[in-house]
């Protein structure tokens, strides 16, 4: 498994679609870097960068790039007419269908992970301190492990469309929309820890983690708003990342599962 793992790292270096997914995470950090000047200290000026990192970059960028990167992979083999040289070493489709999300996985992280120093770069050229930002860092990165579990089930879709790029492409959209709204949606904010959208979908989930997180003893009138009516559903992480790994493992057997039933 981990040889599998190492080679599909390995083979990314002819993988300019991966460098160029990588490089998006740093856009909306930019962007927002412009409106800075307005935070009022430090601590507005971290949580504002960070703010924009999770609720843009990891629900408008991550989730349909993770599923457009999927179609890559989860075909490349079909693509390049290797797979019956694969087959013949042998190599178990069960488990390289594994490597490839689990390589997926990483990139989610990475992806937080390069967009949080991106951020803290862009902090210290303007001369604010990083008051709180390596706590808001791990986070983030917390943030790309559920925002991955969470695209699993569209990703399981694509792989059952097999190699269908467009509605692979529309189907991310959708799903994309959809989770960003929803996080914004108190009826979905407001569930408690269950079989529910609130819980299940991850811009629901991953909104009632990170956002306890933040520092609210300088926050407006709307926002304290915001806050009281959510913070009794609140998720603790052990809870979060139990849901999480939970919808992982459950996603990852099917998409192997139909990953090793298809011809190729």
């Amino acid at each position: 498994m981990l040889r599998l793992l190492l080679c599909e790292i390995k083979k990314l270096k002819r993988k300019p679609l991966f460098l160029a997914a990588s490089a998006a995470s740093v856009l909306l950090p930019l962007g927002y870097a412009l409106f800075l000047s307005d935070a009022k200290n430090s601590v507005d000026a971290v949580e504002g960068m960070m703010s924009s990192l999770f609720q843009l970059s990891a629900y408008m960028l991550l989730m349909p790039v993770l599923v457009v990167l999927a179609c890559n992979l989860l075909f490349e083999e079909q693509d390049n007419d290797t797979m019956k040289n694969l087959l013949c070493v042998p190599v178990s489709k069960v488990w390289l269908s594994v490597a490839k999300l689990l390589l997926l996985l990483i990139f989610a992280v990475l992806f937080m992970a390069v967009g949080g120093l991106l951020s803290l770069v862009v902090l210290l050229l303007q001369g604010w301190e990083p008051i709180g930002f390596w706590r808001l860092f791990f986070v983030g990165m917390g943030e790309g492990v559920i925002m991955w579990a969470g695209a699993l089930p569209c990703i399981l879709v694509v792989t059952a469309l097999n190699k269908s790029y467009i509605i692979s492409v529309i189907l991310a959209f959708f799903y994309t929309v959809l989770n960003y709204l929803l996080a914004s949606n108190n009826a979905f904010l407001t569930q408690p820890l269950g079989l529910n959208p609130g819980t299940l979908l991850p811009g629901p989930l991953a909104f009632r983690w990170f956002f306890q997180y933040f520092d609210f003893s300088n926050a407006g009138e709307e926002m304290l708003g915001l806050l009281e009516r959510i913070r009794p559903y609140f998720l603790d992480t052990v809870s979060v990342f139990a849901v999480a790994a939970g919808e992982a493992a459950l996603f990852l057997f099917l998409i192997a599962v139909v990953y090793k039933r298809q011809k190729h």
